[in-house]
């Protein structure tokens, strides 16, 4: 069990390090997933998941596209227009 334990450690630093070493900083592929924006419909399984979840706030040339709230992470786009 404590092997397992490692092998997790090291993969979640491995993933933060090439996170972190991504060429010029592409903001998108560091994003957590896709989540439901507000405007895509009461139904999740219809909706077609525009947003990507952004820890802590949505960064810069993006919005928040959802009303519901969370305190570690955001559902935000691109801005439009």
């Amino acid at each position: 069990m404590a092997y397992l334990k490692i092998v997790l450690v090291v993969l979640m630093l491995v993933f933060a390090v090439s996170a972190m070493r991504l060429p010029d900083q592409d903001i998108s592929a560091v994003k957590r997933g896709n989540c439901k924006c507000d405007d895509e419909g009461p139904n999740v399984r219809t909706a077609p998941l525009t947003g990507y979840v952004d820890l802590g706030y949505c960064n810069e040339g993006w919005e928040k596209c959802a009303s519901y709230y969370s305190p570690i992470a955001e559902c935000c786009r691109k801005k439009k227009g």
